[in-house]
């Protein structure tokens, strides 16, 4: 026999009801809710804690070091069979965006040597094709912008024509031993009048 007083609550609710007592059953405590705030933000920390992790087991260590810089803005290497002859047709070097250049010895004053020539016109920034086959007062073979029709002498980039503000931009050049050169497209120079006298041959640097 149970103590008095001491009962379970389906008794002691049973016992009141048998007596025309109306007694409330107790409230069950509020389930724990999880709001959208609560879950957006699980998420992101649970997303940056997931890359925490995989830079400290190694996958992402090679992420945070900066590669080496490669193509325009950095140093870019020609080899020795693609420079051309003097006097020869401009080579186009996609990856430094620039144009190669051989001047004769003697031609618009130049010493003689190659010019690296940023392709890009200073008018607009247009990209200035090599146009063998244009011909401008009476010579074929110029630098002819598509945009605005600024045109350049292929014995350095000089403006003859056109609304550009100046001649084609130059870049300096290093020879190596092997005959091979590295044209340095970070190192871009104003282009001026004095284009023709920036050619460098094997012993020299110059832009």
């Amino acid at each position: 026999m149970a103590r008095k007083g001491v009962g379970t609550e389906s008794a002691i609710h049973e016992s009141a009801l048998a007596g025309g007592v109306d007694v409330a059953r107790a409230a069950r405590p509020p389930r724990a809710l999880v709001n959208r705030r609560t879950f957006v933000l699980s998420g992101f920390w649970g997303s940056m804690a997931a890359l925490g992790a995989a830079i400290v087991g190694g996958w992402g260590i090679d992420f945070l070091w900066l590669k080496e810089m490669t193509g325009f803005g950095a140093p870019v290497d020609v080899s020795a069979s693609k420079i051309p002859a003097p006097g020869a047709d401009p080579v186009h070097i996609a990856e430094g965006r620039f144009w190669l250049v051989n001047v004769p010895a003697g031609e618009a004053d130049s010493p003689g040597g190659l010019l690296a020539l940023y392709q890009k016109c200073p008018h607009l920034g247009c990209t200035v094709p090599w146009r063998a086959d244009f011909d401008f007062g009476g010579k074929k073979g110029w630098f002819r912008c598509p945009c605005h029709g600024s045109t350049f002498t292929k014995e350095g980039g000089i403006l003859v024509s056109g609304p550009s503000p100046r001649p084609l931009d130059t870049m300096a050049i290093t020879f190596k031993p092997t005959g091979d050169i590295t044209v340095q497209t970070g190192q871009v120079r104003e282009g001026g009048q004095d284009n023709p006298l920036r050619a460098v041959s094997p012993g020299g640097a110059g832009a």
